[in-house]
Formats: structure tokens, sequence, C-alpha cells
């Protein structure tokens, strides 16, 4: 007893004791790299659009028709922005943490289709695209940030049995 240290041979033990409760929490993080390659492209999109959104905001863009920089754009934009950053916050969260990150994807997907559509009806009439072509990317890849949240959605893999 007067030996306090351990040997290798009972810290061999003690890894091996917690060896396989290890590999399976190891395993259940790891995540395809499709699925790294497309929540690294739904951050991308998303933090673009906060940024496209807040130099428009400060008149850092300039705004080629009076019509755009309206107070209900601007109303509209900003409610949109804060949605998405928060939504993208939540389906990261879920992502990292293993826990509700597919009920994220489809409230996200959702939220998506009703902005497109909403875009599509709404305000087709006074956005052109010619005049604004840092705007109209988002508009013409909007097609692209769906697929990529559906994509993400099928491609998470939130249980053991899916390895």
């Amino acid at each position: 007893m007067l030996d306090k240290k351990i040997n290798d041979s009972e810290i061999g033990a003690i890894l091996e004791a917690f060896a396989s409760s290890r590999k399976d929490k190891a395993v259940s993080i790891y995540q395809s790299k499709t699925f790294k390659a497309l929540i690294v492209l739904c951050n991308i999109y998303v933090l673009s659009f906060s940024v496209v959104y807040f130099f428009l905001k400060s008149d850092l863009l300039d705004a080629f028709d009076d019509r755009f920089l309206t107070e209900d754009f601007i109303a509209v934009f900003d409610a949109r922005a804060t949605i998405m950053f928060w939504l993208c916050i939540s389906m990261n969260m879920g992502a990292y943490f293993n826990f509700g990150f597919k009920l994220m994807s489809l409230i996200s997907l959702v939220y998506v289709l009703n902005v497109t559509i909403e875009n599509a009806v709404i305000f087709s009439g006074l956005i052109s695209l010619d005049d604004r072509p840092y705007f109209s990317v988002f508009l013409l890849s909007r097609p692209l940030f769906i697929v990529t949240l559906v994509w993400m959605g099928l491609a998470y893999k939130d249980k053991l049995e899916d390895y």
C-alpha cells in the first residue's frame, strides 16, 4: 500500500474495461463525408445570405431601385435572415449533439419552401434579376438549397443501426 503508483498493466486493464463503450460513443457521432459537405454548403448559404442582407441594410450595397429599400422589404429580409440564422444554429446543434437534427432539417425545409413560394408570388413584380445580381444569386440558388436540405436530412445518421 505504500506504492500508490499505477503500473502499465493496471492502466491497460482500466482502458480495456471502458473500450467497448468508448467505441460505441465514438462511432455514434461520425457522419459521412457527403453529410459534412452538405452541412458546410448549408452554413455557407445561410451565412452569405445574412451578410448580403446586413450589407444591404447598412447601405453598403447599391440598390438600383428605390422600391427595393422600402421598410417593407427591410422588415421582410430582417425576419427571414433572423429565422434562417436560428434555424441554421439549431441544425448545427442538432447535428453536434446528435438529437433532433432531422426535425430541424424538416422545419428548415418547410420554411425555405414557404419563402420560395412567397418570393415567386408576392415579390415577382417588384424584383428584377438584372438590376441586382447579388440578390438574384439567392433566388436562383434556392432550388439547390432545397435539394441540399432534403439530401442532408436523408444522409444524416442518427442511430447506431444506420452504420
